[in-house]
């Protein structure tokens, strides 16, 4: 038979035919003087079982090994030999299963909760209260930082953004932090540095409250080169389009907010130090 022939035969494509000889699960057959691929009954079969093992959930890497297996002993082929391999494929279709359940557990939240599917659940769950406050949409460049500080966010971070959004709803501070957020997009360039020098304290006082929420080991100086490239990448990409005042509040803010947790965390050291009778 020819390869045209074989593959109707056997209710798939020549290219597929070819497939399986690259990968070596189907032998080439001899070539007849025509020149053309000579296939019998024994390479029909083999297609055929190449297919059934497939259908089954076998992958085209697995197939060959399985095939192995049952043709060591022809009278026994559905015996211990297929037996293994079809309890290591029921065991990963349900892992496969699993994922898939999960999956579609996951879609269902999101659907449920709107959240955005470029995120992390955890992640999006946390900042979309955040994103509500906000008049008009996120700019272009908070939206590109949002997307890699969530894939980047590790779970203390994730933890530690959400019992910050927790205080700040048991506090009742949302709308206080909307305002102050519209005032920092409103800030003309020129604004003197009184008036910002002004505007961060008044953010630190608002901040004050849920600053116990925040975990100092997230706020240490990084020392890999590879999360300190990351961490310029997103700062980057919060800044693209920020005035010259509205840079200085947000590095000011920042500046003394981790000079606020950082202290909190030598002072807490020293409070140990002192209370062992040991030291």
């Amino acid at each position: 038979m020819k390869s045209s022939e074989i593959a109707k035969l056997a209710g798939c494509t020549v290219r597929t035919l070819r497939h399986y000889h690259a990968i070596g699960l189907l032998p080439e057959p001899p070539r007849g003087q025509n020149g053309y691929r000579d296939y019998g009954a024994e390479d029909l079969a083999r297609v055929l079982r190449v297919k059934r093992l497939a259908s089954l959930g076998f992958s085209l890497d697995r197939i060959g090994e399985v095939l192995e297996q049952m043709d060591a002993s022809p009278a026994h082929a559905a015996g211990a030999g297929a037996d293994d391999a079809l309890d290591e494929l029921d065991r990963e279709l349900a892992a496969q299963i699993e994922r898939l359940e999960e999956q579609r557990r996951t879609i269902a939240l999101l659907k449920a909760e709107r959240l955005d599917p470029d995120l992390p659940v955890r992640f999006a769950q946390a900042v979309r209260t955040l994103i509500d406050y906000k008049e008009g949409a996120i700019t272009s460049g908070e939206r590109e930082a949002l997307l890699i500080t969530g894939h980047l966010y590790t779970e203390s971070d994730t933890a530690e953004l959400e019992r910050v959004m927790e205080k700040i709803h048991q506090l009742g501070l949302f709308g206080e932090m909307k305002a102050m957020s519209d005032r920092f997009d409103k800030l003309p360039a020129d604004t003197p540095r009184e008036e910002l020098d002004q505007l961060v304290e008044e953010a630190l006082d608002m901040i004050g409250p849920f600053i116990d929420c925040l975990d100092s080991a997230n706020w240490e100086d990084v020392t890999n080169p590879e999360d300190i490239e990351l961490e310029r990448f997103v700062d980057e990409l919060m800044r693209k389009g920020l005035n010259p005042a509205q840079l200085y509040a947000e590095d000011r803010l920042e500046e003394e907010m981790k000079s606020r947790i950082l202290a909190r965390k030598e002072g807490q050291r020293s409070h140990v130090l002192k209370s062992d009778p040991l030291l």
